[in-house]
């Protein structure tokens, strides 16, 4: 991971410093509010460091190194944005225009339909009625309902001139870590969703297709950058003129050979 100005500087300014221990002593709190019997050891303990040393660091009497500082956000799932304010990760080219849902956020609502809706309110025609938004998306009513509470509550939809309005214009859960069981969860929803359109939805609506290859796994990084830059673009694209109807875009790339065992 290299500097916001793509330095691989290791040493920490005075003002990355306590913009982390800002971050830091936010992350304990935030713990502590949600378990009043949560404490520093079971917090340092979760982040590999001993009580003594996070104490330190909460307090501003010890500065962590950078490879700590970043091995710390990785513990604690840090957001893209996070790491950017912290100083320690540059911004990828269209990347601020996204709003990060932080992980707990991402978790009460990682069913699908949550994301169908708020596209859905960009559709010419949209009607912000619970029997409406149910029969566009082929879900049950209460399932709706419960849907445009939990996304109000969670200020990424907004009831406005009696309508509903999406707060953030684009919004990513991706954070850069570990998939989440609330990510697993998405993806398999859309994965069985895509397994269903091959059998029912149109050829001229849909474009399911497949590429068998023998690669180098060392590229792997790459090609996440690159399927991710795809996918914004292919997003714009798609987005211009009227909008009509929502449609979900998968990008499959997994193993279905076995690992080679290397050379001892």
């Amino acid at each position: 991971m290299q500097t916001a100005n793509g330095s691989k500087n290791t040493h920490l300014n005075d003002q990355q410093r306590l913009k982390f221990r800002l971050w830091l002593q936010k992350q304990f709190t935030d713990r502590c509010q949600k378990n009043s019997r949560y404490s520093l050891r079971a917090f340092a303990g979760f982040i590999g460091l001993d009580a003594s040393t996070v104490s330190q660091i909460l307090s501003g009497k010890r500065a962590p190194s950078k490879k700590v500082l970043i091995d710390i956000c990785e513990k604690l799932s840090a957001t893209p944005k996070d790491l950017r304010l912290l100083g320690v990760a540059e911004i990828a080219p269209g990347e601020e225009e996204f709003y990060q849902v932080s992980v707990d956020t991402f978790s009460v609502m990682s069913d699908w339909y949550h994301f169908a809706i708020l596209e859905l309110t960009y559709v010419a025609g949209f009607k912000p009625e619970v029997k409406w938004i149910a029969e566009q998306l082929g879900i049950s009513q209460l399932e709706t309902k419960a849907a445009l509470e939990r996304l109000i509550r969670l200020n990424l939809l907004t009831a406005k001139n009696k309508t509903y309005v999406k707060t953030y214009e684009t919004i990513t859960n991706h954070v850069g870590v570990n998939t989440s069981v609330a990510r697993k969860n998405l993806q398999r929803q859309v994965i069985s969703k895509a397994m269903k359109a091959v059998d029912e939805v149109p050829q001229e609506e849909k474009d399911i297709s497949s590429m068998t290859m023998a690669i180098n796994p060392q590229n792997l990084d790459k090609a996440r950058e690159m399927i991710k830059g795809f996918r914004r673009e292919l997003c714009t694209l798609l987005e211009e003129g009227e909008q009509s109807r929502v449609y979900n875009l998968g990008v499959q790339l997994y193993p279905i050979s076995k690992k080679q065992e290397e050379d001892v």
